[in-house]
């Protein structure tokens, strides 16, 4: 039987931490059926409540990280229906209870996809250590986790504002499988009459951690939404990407951020649950 820790809050789970290092296996709620390598500890997180609170206040959204993928989709539309459509695409009913937001936050996780959206909402990430707390950029936070978070160090709280009503947004996956990471595209505009308006683009992929692509907003604003225009968009975005990873060329992955790009930009006319 695995050895398990049962933190009661926040600064009690960074201490544990701080000690296990690499040793400890975060878990959402405990599972029988988890399969544990003997060298490592189960830190069981259902016991400290505010990590699992998902509150809307003033306009604001926090989301601990705690909660599960079933509980983003059930209480956070997340805003005009991002979160909804991103949660719905990463992970399927009979994982979204067991998955918690934390996961998507460590660079390795084959849901990193989900902070892509975060991005895109302009979110900051709470980081509890053993001696305090401090908030970051989503930016931020990634950069540092890439690097690798200090003893004790993990992302608490995820929190954004409200979008305005008349924004519009869209998120999109591909999954090449055969083991190679995936890629996602969230977006964000204003349309008037189908022209782009302040467009936001944020992009994942195999090389990159989710970032926004100035470049390819840039070559939106205020171009209508039309099939030539946004794979010119979509091109734009790939070749960004490939730039920021130092990768002078590689034609899979540009093909992959390319159509992610296109595709979320497309969903934005299609209807989603909000």
């Amino acid at each position: 039987m695995p050895k398990t820790q049962t933190p009661q809050t926040l600064k009690g789970l960074s201490l544990i931490l701080a000690r296990l290092g690499q040793r400890a296996l975060i878990v959402s709620e405990p599972d029988a059926s988890l399969r544990i390598s003997p060298n490592k500890v189960v830190v069981d997180i259902s016991r400290v409540k505010t990590l699992s609170n998902v509150t809307r206040r003033g306009g604001k959204v926090v989301i601990g990280t705690g909660a599960t993928f079933g509980r983003v989709l059930r209480e956070i539309s997340g805003e005009n229906g991002l979160l909804r459509q991103a949660v719905s695409m990463l992970a399927n009913p009979l994982v979204r209870n067991k998955v918690a937001v934390l996961t998507t936050l460590d660079p390795e996780s084959p849901y990193l996809d989900l902070a892509t959206a975060f991005v895109i909402l302009g979110s900051k990430v709470q980081i509890q250590s053993p001696t305090g707390t401090r908030k970051v950029s989503i930016e931020e936070f990634l950069l540092a986790a890439v690097e690798g978070l200090k003893k004790g160090e993990f992302p608490s709280h995820v929190e954004f504002r409200k979008l305005d009503e008349a924004d519009r947004v869209s998120f999109f996956r591909i999954n090449p499988g055969g083991g190679r990471p995936t890629v996602s595209a969230a977006v964000k505009m204003k349309l008037r009459r189908n022209v782009a308006i302040a467009p936001e683009i944020a992009v994942s992929s195999s090389t990159v951690i989710p970032v926004r692509s100035p470049l390819a907003e840039k070559a939106l604003t205020r171009l209508l939404i039309n099939d030539n225009n946004v794979s010119s968009v979509a091109d734009v975005a790939a070749a960004e990407m490939l730039e920021f990873a130092e990768i002078e060329d590689d034609p899979y992955e540009h093909s992959l951020i390319s159509v992610a790009v296109s595709r979320a930009i497309h969903r934005m006319n299609e209807p989603h649950p909000v």
